[in-house]
């Protein structure tokens, strides 16, 4: 199912909120979707990052588990950039959301 633009616009205005959104990482931790943060970030931010998951999942992947470039560039977020990692599991499928000074997350699903 190909996701409307509402999803896009929601996943860039979200992008755009976490880049501006004053983040707490008294870690430094740079893996924004890493556990250890979690437990550490406040909960809007945990918010924000749980919703850019979920969003970027649906629109990245095609129904077999594979990256949807042309919909990764498609987003077109400044300090912002989307890559499909190479060095995954033959069976996954992991793309990483480079965000400027802030840190990365990533997303991911197995391939079928």
């Amino acid at each position: 199912m190909y996701p409307d633009s509402r999803t896009h616009a929601e996943l860039r205005s979200t992008l755009r909120e976490l880049l501006a959104h004053d983040v707490s990482n008294p870690d430094n931790d740079p893996h924004l979707s890493g556990v250890l943060f979690f437990c550490a970030t406040d909960e809007h931010t945990r918010q924000l990052i749980e919703r850019i998951e979920l969003l970027a999942s649906e629109i990245f992947f095609d129904p077999c588990g594979r990256a949807i470039h042309h919909r990764m560039r498609a987003i077109g977020v400044k300090g912002v950039c989307i890559k499909q990692k190479r060095k995954a599991a033959v069976d996954e499928t992991v793309i990483r959301i480079d965000l400027a000074l802030k840190g990365y997350i990533t997303i991911s699903t197995a391939r079928f």
